[in-house]
């Protein structure tokens, strides 16, 4: 992948993850001294909202191993892109 692909990859799953938080944020309204804000959905909404995060984040691995009894990246999490780009600049720099 060339690094304008991992850029607009990156992209993407930055935007992706600013929109998540967003909705993340709305727990702040929950008051632990306040048993009236309290609210289950609330929360259950926040735990979908940080396994999504942690999706775009982290590499999603197949449950089946490859030959050598490793998982096969299915997708690259938005951790392993910015590694990517940073190792292309990087090399680009040295050249």
């Amino acid at each position: 992948m060339n690094k304008r692909q991992l850029k607009s990859k990156i992209t993407k799953k930055i935007e992706t993850l600013h929109e998540l938080l967003d909705n993340i944020d709305e727990v702040r309204a929950i008051n632990p001294d306040d048993p009236e804000t309290w609210d289950g959905d609330t929360l259950y909404n926040l735990a979908e909202q940080l396994k999504e995060a942690l999706k775009l984040l982290e590499n999603q691995k197949s449950k089946p191993l490859n030959d050598w009894g490793e998982p096969i990246i299915l997708e690259e999490g938005l951790c392993s892109l910015i590694d990517s780009y940073q190792e292309k600049t990087e090399s680009k720099e040295y050249e």
